[in-house]
């Protein structure tokens, strides 16, 4: 799977996959809520900085990228309080999913060595919060909602890919 993606051209693959994403969030600001367009922003930027760290590419200092993180989680927390709130419990499902993928991959920044010695059990937590992604993405085709199919297509894709390469630089770190 991982020689794949070293096969498209990868780096271009995943710009195209942020673009359309950006291109998605404008979207959801034209057609949507206000909620829904911070959502999208706000989880965007969140992307590329786990992207950023993932490659070693760090504009900022790793206490101030730390703190910009807080900051993108907590503004997504505010949205889902309000889909709480609003009782959108297909978002406040999706949401949750999405919770536990940001943990996962939280885990991964701050305490490598700790995945690293638990990595089968953090793998099949991957792989169960990808699952559930997915059947998001059913679910909503079933509903007939394409835009929602659409974003958490793309989603998921560009989240896949950051798990790729935080996957090679742990063999990397370990050779």
């Amino acid at each position: 799977m991982f020689n794949y993606f070293s096969s498209l051209l990868y780096p271009k693959f995943k710009l195209v996959i942020v673009l359309l994403l950006a291109l998605n969030a404008v979207i959801y600001a034209m057609v949507d809520t206000l909620t829904s367009a911070v959502d999208a922003l706000a989880w965007l930027a969140l992307l590329v900085m786990y992207e950023m760290e993932a490659n070693g590419i760090a504009p900022l200092a790793e206490n101030t990228l730390g703190k910009m993180r807080d900051i993108l989680i907590a503004v997504i927390v505010g949205v889902f309080v309000s889909y709480l709130h609003d009782s959108e419990w297909l978002d406040v499902a999706n949401s949750a999913l999405w919770f536990a993928l940001i943990a996962l991959l939280e885990s991964e920044v701050r305490w490598p060595e700790k995945v690293f010695k638990f990595r089968q059990g953090y793998w099949l937590a991957t792989v169960i919060v990808f699952a559930g992604l997915i059947a998001m993405v059913m679910v909503w085709a079933w509903q007939s909602a394409w835009l929602d199919v659409y974003d958490a297509t793309l989603w998921i894709i560009a989240f896949a890919s950051i798990e790729v390469d935080i996957f090679q630089l742990f063999q990397r770190k370990q050779a």
